[in-house]
């Protein structure tokens, strides 16, 4: 089969036709355009004076209100002459020394002035003393840090340093809180205050037990996003309505605990966003009573014996996927729910295609891709009816599966109906050419009627005599190549990247 190449060494792009009519969903009236910008005409004192007033989150989000103030936000406190942002990496030997930044940064506080949205302490030397981490969280707090982020690289011998959390709240704007291989104390002492303005915790290989993370989550009773990433002495992570937070709390967010064998968040009704990653769970609850928006849910082994903790991933009360527009899940999880019985489905009054009607992205991760596995996938976009799905992401195992079946068999599918015709991007990562890969790929070619683009990631980009490959379908995707709607890429890039692709990347 013939691709036609635009000249990139990595990437064989189907050049797409040329559109000369003018796309109306991205006109903008010209009336809008030359609209006279008074924000901009403000003097820039002002401005900074008027960002001074606002919290972190509500600064950044004035980047929207005019091209000046994009990155205006950044000088707010620079009136003075200090940076908004401080970064400081304590190595040994290093220049400047830890002394001086430290002298610095108390210069800074005794001065009153200089106020730090985000500041950044990385401790990569076993030199540091306990009170001299102290010192710097204390002039850190006297400036008013609304972001926080801690991080232990090379902690001294014996460990002396941790986080005293009973401290926390003497940074009365402290909205987020990042932690990195260091230990908390302070979680059960009588002087722990809450931390009335704390929004973020994000916790990263920090050594903290089930107790302890209860006790956290009670002093920060406006908690909205929780992150918790290889975190191994938890194994029952549990959020109750006693906590006080479940009118606050809007994401969660577990990755790499290894121990975890219990999530619990079913009292948190305003949860929008769940996103977990690691072992099968024993016991798995989520809200009845909440509007997901994204799920993502990755589960690290090839098969599942637990039908009923998968089950609950979709046999969920209707209401709670309703509104839900991002879904990630892996094949074992597909496996399960393909193997339920539609009896079982009916008993409960459960009607998948009212889960997923607002979807409107989708992401696979194929631990396998076997004729079943391909079965599983064209029973779910059939049960499910995603009828305003947009974007379908399809992550192939970077080592192809050995294929056990009759390499001639044709995996068969009753057509879906109304299912995918809003389908209009679709990404398939590691395609290896095999013979079970290209009946997706030419499933969606012909089911997606509204098809702008398919990607296709592939170590080869031109097709291998792999057994079992109908003739038929490399002629249709040869000419789905020739309308402009395939583009083969050796490598993956930015372009068209899953939500969920990025769901660690704040730890």
């Amino acid at each position: 089969m013939a691709l036609r190449s635009d000249g990139d060494a990595t990437t064989k792009r189907l050049r797409l036709p040329v559109d000369d009519e003018p796309n109306q969903h991205n006109a903008a009236p010209a009336a809008a355009a030359a609209a006279p910008d008074h924000l901009s005409a403000l003097p820039e004192v002002l401005q900074l004076r008027i960002l001074s007033f606002l919290p972190l989150k509500s600064a950044i989000v004035t980047s929207s209100l005019s091209s000046s103030w994009r990155h205006r936000w950044k000088g707010r406190w620079q009136d003075d002459g200090n940076p908004s942002w401080l970064y400081h990496h304590l190595r040994p030997y290093s220049s400047p020394s830890s002394k001086k930044l430290l002298d610095s940064l108390e210069l800074r506080r005794s001065q009153g002035r200089g106020r730090l949205d985000r500041y950044t302490l990385v401790v990569d030397t076993p030199a540091m003393t306990a009170r001299r981490f102290s010192r710097y969280l204390e002039s850190a707090a006297g400036c008013g840090v609304e972001d926080l982020r801690v991080e232990l690289r090379s902690p001294p011998s014996p460990a002396t340093l941790r986080f005293p959390f009973s401290a926390a709240p003497a940074s009365p704007a402290l909205a987020c809180l990042t932690l990195h291989g260091i230990e908390v104390s302070g979680l059960n002492s009588r002087a722990a205050r809450p931390c009335s303005a704390l929004e973020v915790v994000r916790l990263h290989s920090v050594r903290i037990n089930d107790g302890g993370l209860a006790r956290m989550l009670a002093l920060c009773p406006r908690l909205r996003v929780l992150g918790l990433h290889s975190c191994d002495d938890l194994r029952r992570i549990t959020v109750t309505a006693a906590l006080g937070m479940r009118m606050n709390l809007r994401s969660v967010t577990i990755a790499g605990c290894s121990r975890v064998v219990e999530v619990d968040v079913a009292a948190v009704s305003s949860l929008q966003s769940f996103r977990y990653s690691g072992g099968f769970l024993s016991s798995f609850y989520l809200p009845g009573g909440a509007c997901l928006t994204d799920l993502c849910i990755r589960f690290g082994v090839q098969r599942s014996g637990n039908v009923l903790i998968c089950k609950k991933v979709y046999t969920m009360n209707g209401h709670v996927c309703s509104k839900l527009t991002t879904l990630t899940i892996c094949s074992n999880v597909l496996f399960v729910v393909s193997s339920l019985p539609i009896a079982i489905l009916h008993a409960e009054s459960v009607k998948m295609d009212d889960f997923f009607k607002n979807m409107t992205e989708l992401q696979l991760l194929m631990l396998e891709m076997r004729a079943p596995d391909l079965a599983n996938i064209y029973m779910f976009l059939k049960n499910s009816q995603c009828c305003n799905l947009e974007r379908l992401f399809v992550q192939l195992p970077s080592i192809p599966s050995e294929l056990l079946v009759d390499p001639f068999d044709y995996v068969l599918v009753e057509p879906t109906e109304n299912g995918l015709e809003n389908l209009k991007v679709v990404k398939i990562v590691n395609f290896n050419w095999n013979h079970i890969e290209l009946q997706l790929v030419c499933f969606l070619l012909r089911k997606a009627t509204s098809l702008d683009k398919m990607i296709l990631v592939t170590p080869t980009l031109v097709p291998s005599n792999a057994p079992g490959i109908q003739k038929a379908d490399l002629l249709f995707l040869a000419e789905a190549g020739a309308n402009g709607k395939v583009i083969l890429r050796e490598s993956d890039d930015a372009v068209a990247q899953p939500f969920h692709s990025d769901v660690f990347a704040d730890f």
